[in-house]
């Protein structure tokens, strides 16, 4: 408590020094974010909520702690971002009941064939014509921002400082992830390699993989309906 009463006495003028000296990198951070939303998140309202992370970090920035502003901020501005996100629902509960289906389905059929199924095999198990299953998967993409994060920065995501118990956490959800990838199909690999990772768009995507953009986006959808039920997977069976 008395560390925070000492942040919370921070000076206004250095304060606000550093919110002005920021306040583009906190923009740009937030707008980066953004590019992995769905359409109808309004951008103004993720930007606004970085900056809001932006000015509790110059709030309560400790330099005795030898951290770079920076570092710190950039935990503030994503974590707030985060926040925001997780407030709007960006996966209907409708959105994730379909992907677990698809993901659950996909891999059925990897057990039954021996292989990655294809589009139409997939499609005629759930029952569905190839048209709606495709439209299925581009409704996939709209995960929530970070969850499926690859990155070593992924353990600066969280919205407050992070407890040892915090860190520990994350740093066994990475390893999942990460074992979960290892048996993904390669090209699953590559293109949430290419997204997360990258920053790349569905546009640039496309070029390095020689299809379409709309073929990016449902191979999106198919990649992360394959990790999610393999992760609720391996979670069911440890909690049984």
């Amino acid at each position: 408590m008395k560390a925070y009463a000492i942040q919370a006495r921070r000076p206004n003028a250095e304060r606000d020094r550093l919110i002005s000296e920021y306040v583009e990198i906190a923009r740009r951070i937030s707008l980066r974010m953004a590019r992995r939303c769905p359409d109808w998140i309004a951008r103004e309202d993720l930007v606004a909520a970085g900056l809001l992370g932006l000015t509790e970090a110059a709030e309560r920035y400790d330099d005795s702690r030898n951290e770079p502003f920076l570092s710190f901020a950039t935990k503030r501005i994503r974590g707030a971002v985060m926040d925001e996100l997780r407030k709007g629902d960006i996966m209907p509960r409708r959105v994730r009941q379909m992907a677990r289906k698809i993901g659950q389905t996909i891999q059925q059929l990897e057990r039954e064939l021996g292989c990655a199924p294809s589009d139409d095999q997939v499609a005629a198990k759930l029952g569905v014509p190839l048209a709606e299953y495709k439209e299925h998967l581009e409704q996939l993409v709209h995960v929530t921002v970070g969850a499926l994060e690859m990155g070593d920065d992924t353990m600066a995501m969280a919205g407050q400082e992070d407890s040892p118990e915090t860190q520990a956490g994350n740093r066994v959800a990475i390893t999942r992830v990460r074992a979960a990838l290892e048996h993904a199909d390669k090209r699953d690999v590559t293109l949430l390699a290419l997204y997360y990772n990258e920053e790349l768009t569905y546009a640039e995507i496309a070029v390095v993989l020689g299809v379409t953009v709309s073929r990016v986006c449902q191979l999106h959808g198919r990649a992360i309906a394959r990790l999610r039920a393999q992760l609720e997977g391996e979670t069911g069976a440890v909690a049984a």
